[in-house]
């Protein structure tokens, strides 16, 4: 008798364990998720700045031949 109930404990504190686990584990995740749709929009918004800056200077010859010493050159 004593041994089933110590067995029932034992899978009761075990459940427990897992629960604590799991929910630890889904709040990583969560936190992985949030940096990595930051990181997403970070890459967006810098994808964005960077076309708009390179067709500003492509519609203005003269603003390309002024800017040519201060851009990268694309090879």
């Amino acid at each position: 008798m004593a041994g089933a109930r110590l067995q029932l404990w034992a899978l009761v504190a075990l459940a427990f364990v897992a629960g604590l686990f799991g929910i630890y584990a889904a709040g990583v995740q969560r936190g992985i998720d949030r940096q990595r749709k930051k990181l997403d929009a970070k890459r967006l918004t810098n994808f964005n700045t960077a076309k708009e800056i390179e067709d500003e200077i492509n519609s203005d010859p003269y603003l390309a031949d002024r800017a040519s010493k201060w851009v990268r050159h694309k090879e």
